[in-house]
């Protein structure tokens, strides 16, 4: 069974609908990043840099358990391990690859940094732009449900910035309102962890 270290973040829920999706058992074990639980010795042995979400699978190839920090890197694996949500051939693979990344390295790092200071909402609104005029014409990020998908969901099915209206973006809502359907993405948003 895989351990799922998280919180009630983002970043916690994006494994969990992976995990949900694909039908892996797993058990949630709640890593408070605000308390200090993630800077504890033990916590640090299997995250070195203390993030969470922290994935510990005991069946990974060849046997040996593997241990993971990331939410992107955690969906890659499991995308990889099961065969499911990382697309089938390898044009397919590296449009979800490119969506995560972008996901990974623009968007949840900006929001992210939304929470902290305003400064960020122009560069979030850009950001909200291309997510919008790509959707226009997709019903998601790559050619089909993805873990690229599974990237942004986290943040905009809780979307809590009450200066950005999100309706300004109706192909993000539309979008978004399509995952929200789906009962993987609809557990992870309502578990309780920590």
């Amino acid at each position: 069974m895989i351990d799922l270290y998280s919180w009630k973040s983002a970043n916690g829920r994006r494994p969990i609908i992976m995990l949900e999706e694909c039908g892996i058992p797993y058990r949630t074990i709640a890593i408070d990043p605000h308390g200090g639980d993630n800077r504890t010795p033990e916590y640090l042995k299997i995250s070195p840099g203390g993030k969470v979400p922290c994935l510990v699978d005991p069946d990974a190839e060849g046997g040996e358990p593997i241990h993971l920090m990331e939410s992107s890197a955690i969906l890659l694996y499991l995308a990889e391990k099961t065969g499911q949500f990382g697309g089938n051939t390898p044009r397919e693979r590296w449009e979800v690859r490119q969506w995560l990344m972008y996901q990974a390295t623009n968007v949840a790092i900006s929001f992210s940094a939304l929470n902290v200071t305003r400064d960020m909402e122009p560069q979030c609104r850009n950001l909200l732009d291309v997510l919008e005029a790509h959707l226009a014409n997709h019903d998601y990020f790559a050619d089909d449900y993805s873990i690229a998908d599974m990237m942004s969901i986290g943040r905009f099915g809780a979307f809590g910035f009450d200066f950005i209206d999100l309706n300004e973006y109706p192909n993000l809502c539309k979008w978004r309102d399509r995952m929200l359907a789906r009962p993987a993405v609809a557990k992870s948003m309502e578990m309780k962890i920590g």
